[in-house]
């Protein structure tokens, strides 16, 4: 009877280790067919290569989250920029007629100069003649002059640089130029030079202006 257990316990743990064997001979088979279906060495390699795209993939997104995020500061700083130039070129138009010459460009940290600069060889008095063969007229009242540089000397530099003294020009009021509106700073000037009592009579009494500043 004990030979007859025996008998039957060793033929179940063939039988399991025969079904055993199948099963795993089936995942072998199975796998092998997956792996020349999908044309690759192992699908463990598949496995790798895959979750090395999706890390790739993951800061890629990164790095594009943080480009977008600088495009918007950048695109704002822009558009911020382009409002104060509108209103730059409201207030301009608002002036009239008058002429803004520019020296040197604008650079992003360099402060900007309003300055009134004449010529005193035209028509700065009674016996100077009201026009000159190589100056424009125009130059018989305050031209407003805007500079960018580091410096007001280095401004000032620049403008005589442009219009020699020895030609008659005279800077007769420099200064800063607020941030937010250069035009306010000319209009300020503008006020100071007229105050000053520039205008069709004589330029002496600008010439202290142009020395004390």
């Amino acid at each position: 009877m004990w030979h007859a257990y025996v008998q039957a316990l060793f033929l179940a743990l063939a039988l399991a280790g025969l079904g055993f064997g199948i099963g795993k001979a089936a995942v072998l088979l199975g796998e092998r067919a997956i792996e020349r279906r999908l044309g690759t060495g192992s699908l463990r390699d598949l496995l790798a290569r895959r979750a090395k795209m999706e890390a790739g993939f993951e800061a890629r997104r990164t790095q594009r989250i943080a480009d977008l995020r600088k495009a918007e500061g950048e695109s704002g700083e822009a558009l911020r920029r382009r409002q104060s130039l509108e209103r730059r070129l409201r207030d301009l138009q608002n002036r009239g007629d008058d002429l803004l010459r520019l020296i040197g460009e604008e650079v992003a940290g360099t402060p900007c100069y309003i300055a009134q600069v004449a010529n005193k060889y035209v028509g700065g008095g009674t016996n100077q003649p009201a026009q000159h063969a190589f100056i424009d007229s125009g130059w018989a009242r305050p031209q407003t002059v805007e500079v960018w540089a580091r410096t007001m000397p280095v401004a000032r530099a620049e403008i005589e640089r442009r219009y020699p003294p020895a030609f008659g020009y005279v800077v007769l009021r420099i200064q800063e130029a607020p941030q937010a509106s250069p035009v306010a700073a000319n209009a300020a000037i503008m006020t100071g030079v007229a105050e000053a009592g520039y205008g069709d009579s004589t330029l002496d009494a600008a010439l202290p202006l142009a020395k004390a500043s």
